[in-house]
């Protein structure tokens, strides 16, 4: 298998979950993932999660192999110590978006640092949950205006997320499957995350390494140095990426990190 050519010494690899380490299809991290990530910690390469995903909803991931996690986009990082990092979402908007959901425009999923809840199962919600092998319990949306909420997951497919856009004044938003549009922050995302954890770790931007498969993992794509797209990752992730491994279940994190020469094969 040939080498893949990289300019600087590689000390740090960010991993997305679904789609990148999780597979679709066994909702599972594959056994050649889960070796890679022991052999990087053995070659001192430290690894870090960077996930839309809640904490409460990472139990799949290895926990020991990582270093720190990235959580809800950005907008929570933690070590498995303490709490690094963290920010909500604006109270106007939440309540813009309760609204909007009260109107029957579209459902939403409602994360907090302890649970999330969706405000109902429609077509587009029961394939997500089909897709990532979870069920999102229902609740009151209104008690979404009394915790502390650091992503949403607005169900709404390409191209119809103006309405949200539109009617808040400090959200971003993106994308990694087209049954939803992540919601967080304005200034928030995996780019600034990762940013924030490189300095922290005292790591150089071009001694990581970023590995992906959506759009929301594009920020971080062009903060480290290196970024490789999974096999059935989307086109313009691949197009973006300095790298295009295989698939998540055909060994794509195991046979990517043997090519960049970060462990041996």
């Amino acid at each position: 298998m040939p080498q893949w050519t990289v300019d600087h010494k590689i000390k740090a690899a960010f991993f997305d979950a679904d789609g990148t380490l999780l597979s679709f299809s066994t909702h599972k991290v594959p056994e050649s993932a889960m070796l890679a990530l022991t052999e990087l910690r053995r070659a001192g390469v430290k690894c870090f999660l960077a996930t839309g995903r809640a904490p409460y909803t990472v139990e799949e991931i290895p926990v020991d192999s990582m270093e720190a996690f990235i959580l809800f986009n950005g907008q929570f990082i933690l070590n498995r110590d303490r709490i690094l990092y963290q920010e909500t979402l604006d109270r106007d908007d939440l309540a813009t978006i309760v609204g909007q959901v009260e109107d029957g425009l579209y459902n939403c999923m409602f994360m907090s640092g302890t649970r999330m809840f969706v405000s109902g199962h429609d077509r587009l919600v029961k394939a997500i949950e089909h897709k990532v092998g979870l069920y999102y319990p229902e609740d009151d949306i209104h008690e979404a205006l009394q915790e502390d909420i650091y992503q949403l997951n607005i169900f709404l497919e390409p191209g119809k997320t103006d309405v949200v856009k539109n009617a808040c004044s400090h959200i971003k938003m993106t994308r990694w499957t087209s049954e939803f549009v992540d919601v967080f922050p304005l200034g928030g995302g995996k780019d600034r995350a990762v940013r924030k954890v490189l300095d922290m770790y005292g790591i150089a931007p071009e001694e990581a390494v970023a590995f992906g498969d959506g759009g929301n993992d594009l920020g971080m794509f062009g903060v480290c140095g290196t970024s490789v797209a999974m096999g059935n990752a989307n086109p313009e992730v691949k197009e973006q990426a300095d790298f295009v491994t295989d698939d998540v279940d055909e060994d794509g994190i195991l046979n990517a990190c043997v090519r960049l020469g970060l462990i041996e094969g």
